[in-house]
C-alpha cells in the first residue's frame, strides 16, 4: 500500500483513508473479519489503527459518505396520464353504481365527468411538463449522489489537520464541510 501524504502537514501518518475509518467506526470487529488481503486494502489491522476508538465512533459519523434518503411512495413522481387511466377503470362502477340508487343523479355525473376530462385534455402537456421535470430532478439527484459516493471512496483524512483530500489534489476540505463538497459539481 502506498503512503498518502496529507498536503497541509506533509506527513503520512495522520493520514486515513476516509471509507475505511467509516467502516472502523461503524463496526471495529468487521475489519478483523475480513481476509488478510483486503485488511492491507483498508490499511492494515483494525487494532493498528491510529484513532482511538472512543473518537473512532464519532469521526465516522462524521464522515459518512451521502445518503440517497429514504423514497416514499409519495415522493415518487406519479404520470398524469397513469392516473387518469386508473381513475377511468373505477368509473364504469362508479357510474352503475349512481345509476342503480339515484338514476336521477345520473345525467349531473357524467355532465362532472366531462368537465373533468375536458380539464385534463386541457391542461394535460403542462401536468405532463411538470411530470417530467420531476422526474429528471429525480434522476438528476441520484446521479449527484452517486458521483459524490464515487469521489468520497477516493478520499483520505488528516486526523492532525482535521481535514479530507483526493490524493495527487492540493484542495483540503475542512471534514464538516465535506458533505458539500462530495455533492459540488
Amino acid at each position: 500500500m502506498r503512503n498518502v501524504i496529507c498536503p497541509i502537514c506533509g506527513q503520512a501518518q495522520t493520514v486515513e483513508k476516509v471509507s475505511t475509518i467509516y467502516v472502523l467506526g461503524i463496526d471495529p470487529a468487521r475489519l478483523e473479519k475480513l481476509a488478510p488481503a483486503v485488511q492491507e486494502a483498508a490499511g492494515g489491522k483494525a487494532g493498528r489503527s491510529k484513532i482511538p476508538a472512543a473518537e473512532l465512533k464519532l469521526l465516522s459519523q462524521r464522515l459518512m459518505p451521502p445518503a440517497m434518503g429514504r423514497e416514499s411512495p409519495t415522493n415518487r413522481p406519479i404520470s398524469p396520464d397513469m392516473a387518469v387511466a386508473v381513475f377511468s377503470l373505477v368509473i364504469p362502477f362508479l357510474l352503475f353504481k349512481i345509476n342503480t340508487s339515484q338514476p336521477a343523479a345520473l345525467p349531473v355525473a357524467v355532465m362532472c365527468l366531462a368537465v373533468f376530462y375536458g380539464a385534463y385534455f386541457l391542461m394535460r402537456k403542462s401536468l405532463k411538463a411538470r411530470f417530467e421535470r420531476g422526474l429528471a430532478e429525480q434522476k438528476a439527484k441520484v446521479e449527484r449522489v452517486k458521483r459524490g459516493i464515487g469521489r468520497w471512496m477516493k478520499l483520505y483524512y488528516c486526523t492532525q489537520d482535521d481535514v479530507v483530500f483526493e490524493p495527487g489534489a492540493e484542495r483540503t476540505v475542512p471534514a464538516d464541510q465535506m458533505g458539500g463538497y462530495l455533492l459540488e459539481e
